[in-house]
């Protein structure tokens, strides 16, 4: 398994690599270009090191797997994947602006806003729902919005898709997720019901209305 770093300016699998946009505990997001592609991407790549926590590579695997499945406006565009015996990346489609964390800072909201936030992320999880996957961790970082006004969901880790294995389910006893935002059966450790991700939003919505 691959522990090489990256640095700017060097190259992989044709994807020339440009500015570290973020470092977080288990993955790193780095700007890349193509050759012959003036599109900027995002590639994502996990962190690789001795005593590393074994749920966050197979956490990293599962996107890996569903990402390339998802279509529409409401996933960002799966673009390539780097095996694990070289260097395991990700390669999507890189979406402006921010996630909706910053807007935990304006809280208690108008009810318009919350209404509207509320119903731009049910359409993103009804698509993906209807594509046979449940996200699991819908929380405030994990979602963005397109210059259009779609609302899209990021962060497939610890999703589960109907007709692919769950690694996470299979390796891993323990439930995983955003403890705030957790429906009751997730923290028992089921994974197959679409509607823990309902609960989430229903969370989310009662945080951005009272600030509690």
């Amino acid at each position: 398994m691959a522990k090489s770093k990256l640095e700017t300016g060097s190259v992989l699998d044709g994807f020339t690599i440009g500015n570290l946009i973020h470092r977080g505990g288990m993955a790193s997001l780095w700007e890349v270009t193509k050759e012959g592609d003036p599109t900027s991407y995002l590639m994502k790549i996990p962190v690789l090191q001795e005593g590393e926590d074994p749920a966050a590579i197979v956490s990293f695997e599962m996107e890996q797997m569903i990402m390339p499945r998802l279509k529409g406006p409401h996933v960002p565009r799966h673009i390539a994947n780097g095996d694990f015996a070289v260097q395991p990346y990700i390669v999507m489609e890189r979406l402006a602006g921010e996630t909706l964390l910053p807007q935990i800072d304006n809280v208690p909201m108008p009810a318009e806003k919350v209404a509207a936030i509320g119903a731009g992320i049910c359409d993103a999880v009804e698509a993906l729902h209807r594509q046979g996957v449940i996200h699991l961790d819908i929380k405030p970082s994990n979602i963005m919005f397109r210059p259009t006004g779609e609302t899209v969901l990021i962060d497939y880790g610890l999703a589960h898709a109907r007709d692919l294995p769950d690694l996470m389910q299979e390796e891993f006893r323990v439930p995983y997720g955003t403890a705030p935002y957790m429906a009751p059966e997730q923290v028992m450790g089921v994974r197959s019901d679409p509607r823990s991700d309902i609960f989430a939003i229903g969370c989310l919505m009662y945080f951005f209305a009272t600030g509690v």
